[in-house]
């Protein structure tokens, strides 16, 4: 009997599969929830810029494309811009 060898081809195309896809789906949407709900507003342009964005690999990313959102996320060297983390935290309360 050989060992076992997996076929990493079949797997990586896993996530490209409907069922696999619809769950990265719906897991992505309560991520930008949340997100959008503690995001920081001043304007309301950062919060309304976070969203979901399918990549070519199969992944699904959260992301905001304002120009500031890492100053946001990360915040500055100056105290009155801490970092908020609003996507990273986000995600972490996804995952409950």
């Amino acid at each position: 009997m050989g060992a076992f060898k997996p076929d990493e081809a079949a797997i990586a195309s896993l996530v490209h599969e409907d069922f696999v896809q619809a769950d990265l789906h719906e897991w992505a949407d309560r991520v930008v929830a949340v997100a959008q709900a503690n995001a920081p507003v001043e304007t309301g342009r950062y919060r309304d810029s976070i969203h979901s964005e399918d990549e070519p690999d199969g992944s699904v990313l959260v992301v905001s494309d304002v120009e500031y959102a890492i100053y946001i996320e990360y915040g500055t060297r100056e105290r009155d811009h801490p970092a908020h983390h609003t996507i990273g935290n986000a995600l972490d309360a996804a995952r409950d």
